[in-house]
């Protein structure tokens, strides 16, 4: 019978700043103010379309491409210019936004990824974007920090971390910690290895802004799930 054993680990509280954020292509990520103007949502006819046209065409114009391809598709300027201003980090555009505040959240899409399509961006805090599928925060070393996971990774020497749901707007989950402070529960799968690979567990990261939207770090302890 497969069991599912939930597992908390209590640490002393520690904040990580990693200050300034970066994301994975180590390149800094920048943005306009992000609001519900800058939701794009093109019908999978249009989206297929853009992607065989640019697809076909000079890969070093890829984004001028999808770009130009966005404005004759009825983007905004907002839109176009958040993803402009991003499409040197990974293209991608905002499909949905939440407001949060003082930190707000963006649901984003790669259109031209074959496999994790969506994400998820805090923005209009203080960096301006963050993302939170950066290996800033799910580097195997800020994880192996903690012991549940240490001893899972000493079980399956291939454990890899993986984006949880970032499709749903109703995650992360949001919690006001009283004082003006937020708290974004941000989940995470563990693998056995390989994006197709076996799922092992699951884990969260708590990651905090002040009342001004500063972002302040990520708070221990993660909550770790063992399947």
């Amino acid at each position: 019978m497969r069991r599912t054993i939930f597992i908390t680990v209590f640490l002393c509280p520690v904040l990580l700043f990693p200050l300034p954020h970066k994301p994975a292509a180590s390149a800094q990520i920048s943005a306009p103010a992000v609001t519900t103007e800058a939701v794009w949502n093109p019908s999978s006819e249009i989206l297929a379309a853009i992607r065989e046209k640019c697809g076909k065409g000079d890969p070093g114009n890829l984004n001028d491409c999808f770009l130009t391809e966005m404005r004759a598709a009825g983007a905004s300027q907002q839109a176009v210019a958040f993803a402009k201003a991003n499409a040197e980090n990974g293209l991608f555009y905002v499909r949905a936004f939440r407001r949060a505040g003082p930190a707000d959240i963006a649901y984003i899409q790669y259109p031209f990824r074959a496999n994790e399509l969506d994400g998820v961006l805090f923005v209009n805090g203080d960096p301006a974007v963050i993302d939170v599928d950066s290996e800033k925060f799910v580097s195997q070393s800020n994880f192996s920090k903690d012991p549940t996971y240490a001893a899972l990774a000493k079980k399956h020497p291939q454990i890899s971390i993986w984006p949880g749901d970032r499709y749903h707007t109703n995650k992360p989950l949001v919690k006001d910690l009283g004082s003006g402070e937020q708290l974004f529960v941000v989940e995470y799968i563990l693998r056995d290895g390989c994006h197709a690979c076996a799922q092992i567990g699951t884990a969260s990261l708590n990651f905090i802004f002040d009342k001004q939207g500063r972002f302040s770090g990520i708070q221990a302890p993660p909550a770790i799930s063992i399947h």
